[in-house]
């Protein structure tokens, strides 16, 4: 795997997920004013299509990594694919799916969700976030000849 690309995907991700706790707490500090917590839920719709942008960077590497790669993807296919191959366990692949949904209600403006639905995802799924950083983090450890 690319480790200069790899560094360069978890930078972002550290960067997007500080920016996207920082968004979540400005909402939730500033929900009894409507303008405020109207300019801070887009700010945080935002920044959760980034950090998703940045996981499909990701599934994007590991498709490359290990010889999955089609033309023409969609997500949806690609996380099927890696889980399906034993690359993303059912966790993994059912939270991106779910992730994905949201992304895309968010980035193609239909059906927008709500921002305290976007809050209970987040906030309920804490501890996978964690996790799948972790994982990308442990690819910077792999030696790709091992794979």
């Amino acid at each position: 795997m690319n480790k200069e690309r790899l560094k360069k995907l978890l930078y972002d991700l550290d960067t997007t997920t500080k920016d996207l706790n920082k968004s979540l707490e400005l909402v939730k500090k500033y929900s009894d004013n409507v303008e405020l917590k109207s300019e801070f839920s887009n700010s945080l719709k935002y920044k959760y299509l980034s950090l998703f942008i940045i996981y499909e960077d990701f599934i994007s590497m590991l498709l490359k990594e290990y010889n999955l790669y089609e033309i023409g993807m969609s997500i949806d296919k690609a996380i099927k694919k890696l889980n399906d191959a034993g690359y993303l366990t059912n966790k993994y692949s059912d939270f991106l799916h779910s992730a994905r949904l949201i992304r895309n209600k968010i980035g193609h403006r239909y059906k927008q969700p709500s921002v305290e639905s976007i809050i209970k995802f987040l906030e309920d799924n804490k501890e996978i976030f964690g996790e799948i950083h972790e994982l990308i983090k442990s690819y910077l450890n792999v030696n790709t000849s091992e794979i």
